[in-house]
């Protein structure tokens, strides 16, 4: 008879389908979000043109999913030069996905604001939790989360 030694944690909480009303797959949002008992998301506001979606387990920082008004020229790696955990990332060839095991930045081509007149909208994702480092999740998750910012009403 072979006992594990090794106590699993567990998930006790429910994935989440949206991040501040941007619906995502619970399935791409897994590999970044670490066992633990509740899971609380909060949306800030720190300046006009950023929206920040924090995602906390058990009262720890997580991820944040951020929506970001940029300079219209502006491009993933200047966005992502900002942004912890997102440096020293791949860039797709198209040149609107930067991302790495942690973070990502995507470009939502398309989305225009008159209060941001001149600004492109930019997609983030920060994952603070650790041991959570998987570079290949992390593009399924930014493409995806990206893509639903694009027909957001944040879009317009």
């Amino acid at each position: 008879m072979l006992l594990g030694c090794s106590k699993e944690e567990k998930r006790e909480y429910t994935l989440p389908n949206s991040l501040c009303r941007t619906t995502v797959n619970p399935d791409l949002l897994s590999p970044f979000l670490p066992p633990g008992k509740k899971l609380s998301i909060h949306e800030v506001t720190p300046n006009g043109g950023t929206q920040r979606c924090n995602v906390s387990v058990d009262g720890k920082l997580a991820l944040v999913a951020s929506q970001v008004w940029w300079e219209e020229g502006g491009s993933v790696a200047a966005v992502a030069s900002v942004h912890a955990q997102v440096d020293n990332g791949e860039i797709t060839a198209d040149e609107k996905l930067l991302y790495s095991g942690t973070g990502a930045v995507g470009k939502a081509e398309g989305c225009t604001d008159a209060s941001h007149p001149s600004q492109a909208l930019f997609t983030v994702l920060q994952v603070f939790a650790s041991g959570r480092d998987d570079a290949s999740s992390m593009k399924q998750l930014a493409t995806d989360y990206t893509k639903q910012v694009k027909v957001s009403k944040n879009c317009g």
